[in-house]
């Protein structure tokens, strides 16, 4: 129920090693149940003074480990064992929504005129590969809070040499206790992330072409 705070019966828990996923809000048969609640991500669209680039950006599909990239909401309570909020997901695969956010929020920054996926039809300059290290739920002080880790690569074309590398995480608290405070402080921390990455390929970009 909206605004109710989370209680354990309402994660998903996977022993690490056993592939099984048992509900603790009891057993029922596929298709019995409301369908899961969907949750989508934002692009980040407010910057700062940004240097205005010539060159073209490529962004690489992101790359993440299988207990990440799921359409699950992973929730991290202990070492040894992966959770997941039980009848909640993500639209899509984290990795699949990352990518065109993180092209919306190089378009959004208004210092680059040229952006794309590394599908498009265009020879870029550089190509960023990112892998999401981190993105699930952790405990805060208060609230569950959101953790958003993000590896990036800044490879300039056509050599495809490595002109900078760096990572960049943030955690966010959610505000209150439900589900919906969850998601919007993963909105929050991704947010932060992403303009952070934003941030650093065009000045590491800037640098390799003076």
């Amino acid at each position: 129920m909206d605004g109710a705070p989370l209680a354990r019966r309402d994660v998903m828990r996977i022993g690490v090693g056993m592939g099984l996923v048992v509900g603790l809000g009891g057993c029922q048969l596929p298709g019995s149940g409301p369908a899961p609640r969907e949750f989508r991500l934002t692009p980040k669209t407010t910057f700062g003074d940004l240097p205005k680039v010539v060159w073209s950006l490529a962004v690489a599909r992101p790359t993440a480990g299988p207990a990440l990239d799921s359409t699950r909401i992973a929730v991290k309570r202990t070492g040894v064992e992966d959770e997941y909020f039980a009848d909640a997901r993500w639209v899509d695969r984290p990795a699949a929504m990352l990518q065109p956010l993180l092209i919306q929020s190089f378009r959004g920054s208004g210092a680059i005129a040229v952006v794309g996926d590394d599908r498009a039809a265009f020879r870029p300059n550089f190509v960023l590969s990112t892998d999401i290290s981190g993105f699930q739920a952790i405990e805060g002080e208060d609230q569950l809070a959101a953790r958003v880790v993000i590896a990036s690569s800044l490879l300039q074309m056509p050599r495809r040499e490595v002109v900078g590398a760096t990572e960049i995480g943030r955690t966010v608290e959610a505000t209150a206790g439900d589900l919906n405070a969850v998601t919007q402080a993963f909105d929050d921390a991704l947010g932060k992330v992403m303009k952070r990455i934003v941030e650093w390929t065009l000045i590491t970009g800037q640098e390799a072409t003076a």
